[in-house]
């Protein structure tokens, strides 16, 4: 995998010649990237292209060639691909689209393609791919215009949605792999080669369809104890598994029995693609969560109750707060006003003020042996007469800078985009804009506690256990 990630030399076979907005040209973007290493542009029909001598064919090289890249029409890929042997090149990326993904004609090409490179020890990413980026190396083989990042999120897809889109997907991405139809490499070859990546931390995996199953799940369970695997599988439905079959030619599967088989080998797997941003600023954000007792604090009781109802979806549960946390609590607190989980602070507002009583609310909970985690809900004003409401630099403070009690915030109102920025700016909180969604997060961190527990790494399966 080295020489599809980390290439000193490239030929790419059927580099266009315009350039420019509009011309997805392979080369133009590579530059644009920041590759320093040695490109050979293969093009019969040039001399030179955006000012790099140009070859006709890629045996005319004569130089050490690790990765070639053919984006050429697909009756044109199968001798070029052979040329590409006979130069001595290893590493292939199929760009072309119209294989598997397309009419029986595409198939056969596919597995002749297939054929030829495994009796010459060629290996080949694709067809129907962006291919890679790294961007810690400044290497991409996108025709895509895409924007380097030193992140530890690396990405294993079968479409190039989640690099172009990635600020939707994911957040910024530091190292990927676009599968394509999978053709050769696939997912074990990928989670292989990040799993021992050194720049890696967090690996987002897209799936459509998986065929490498048993040995897929054998690696994944001991990826799994050094890094978070989340993965979002598509084709849940019979019409989203028809889709995969024409988008990358790959067989779904029956989606409970992979999604099941995933999440016993230790990964979390998501169900929507909104979820996988979020699970990826959650993961880089905070530790695990050690139990599944949450501390819910909130200025509104109907906040309180949803998320009663949030937690127990996620198989979390409402923590009994210790007699401490409550004596701390009741003494800025009406004596009046039941004390309990979900925490109502609102009487306590209107006595001593926002501000001081969420502070102390929260300091409670976060000294109570009895709580793993702690869910707050607050509200996101847009007027300075209003601006009180905002409790953004009091929770900060609170919170210490490396805790083991993750605090997580569900934030409503008109100021949302402003006051979370102010809440996410020390880097020791995430903000969701869900409730289901502040949940989901606990409880990512949850099971990721429960993956890594030492029950789990000796007998290799699931701890079930609370």
């Amino acid at each position: 995998m080295k020489h599809f990630m980390e290439p000193e030399s490239v030929a790419i076979v059927g580099v266009s010649r315009k350039s420019g907005a509009g011309s997805f040209n392979l080369l133009e973007n590579m530059l644009r990237f920041g590759y320093r290493g040695k490109i050979f542009p293969v093009n019969p029909a040039a001399g030179e292209i955006l000012g790099i001598p140009t070859y006709a064919d890629i045996r005319d090289i004569g130089r050490k060639i690790d990765l070639a890249v053919i984006s050429l029409p697909r009756e044109k890929v199968p001798a070029r691909l052979r040329e590409c042997m006979a130069a001595g090149v290893r590493a292939v990326i199929v760009v072309s689209q119209g294989f598997s993904d397309a009419d029986e004609r595409g198939k056969r090409l596919q597995r002749e393609m297939v054929t030829a490179a495994r009796e010459n020890g060629v290996r080949i990413l694709g067809p129907n791919t962006l291919g890679v980026i790294n961007g810690f190396s400044r290497f991409t083989t996108s025709f895509m215009p895409l924007t380097p990042h030193m992140s530890p999120v690396s990405v294993i897809c079968q479409s190039g949605v989640f690099f172009v889109g990635a600020g939707s997907f994911t957040g910024p991405v530091g190292k990927g792999i676009d599968l394509g139809n999978g053709c050769d490499i696939g997912f074990r070859d990928a989670l292989e080669y990040f799993g021992s990546d050194p720049d890696t931390r967090l690996i987002a995996i897209h799936m459509e369809g998986l065929t490498e199953g048993r040995s897929f799940l054998s690696l994944a369970e001991r990826v799994v104890r050094e890094k978070p695997v989340v993965v979002y599988k598509t084709g849940q439905s019979d019409g989203g598994a028809r889709a995969a079959a024409s988008h990358s030619g790959a067989m779904a599967g029956d989606y409970r029995v992979c999604r099941d088989a995933l999440r016993q080998a230790g990964a979390l797997v998501l169900d929507r693609d909104g979820d996988m941003r979020d699970a990826i600023r959650t993961l880089r954000r905070y530790a695990p969560m050690k139990g599944n007792r949450v501390a819910v604090i909130t200025p509104t009781g109907a906040g309180g109750i949803m998320a009663g109802d949030a937690l127990e979806r996620r198989g979390l549960r409402l923590a009994a707060l210790s007699e401490s946390s409550i004596h701390s609590i009741s003494r800025i607190s009406p004596g009046w006003m039941p004390l309990g989980n979900p925490l109502d602070i609102w009487p306590a507002v209107m006595r001593k003020g926002l501000q001081s009583v969420y502070g102390a609310a929260l300091a409670a909970v976060l000294e109570d042996p009895g709580v793993d985690g702690i869910l707050c809900i607050c509200i996101a004003p847009d007027l300075p007469d209003f601006a009180f409401l905002d409790v953004s630099e009091v929770v900060n403070r609170v919170v210490p800078g490396k805790g083991e009690k993750p605090v997580v915030v569900w934030l409503y109102g008109p100021g949302v985009a402003g006051i979370s920025r102010k809440f996410e700016a020390d880097e020791k909180i995430v903000v969701y804009r869900s409730i289901e969604k502040a949940v989901m997060a606990l409880s990512l961190l949850f099971m990721r506690h429960r993956l890594m527990s030492p029950s789990r790494m000796m007998t290799g399966g699931t701890d079930e256990t609370d």
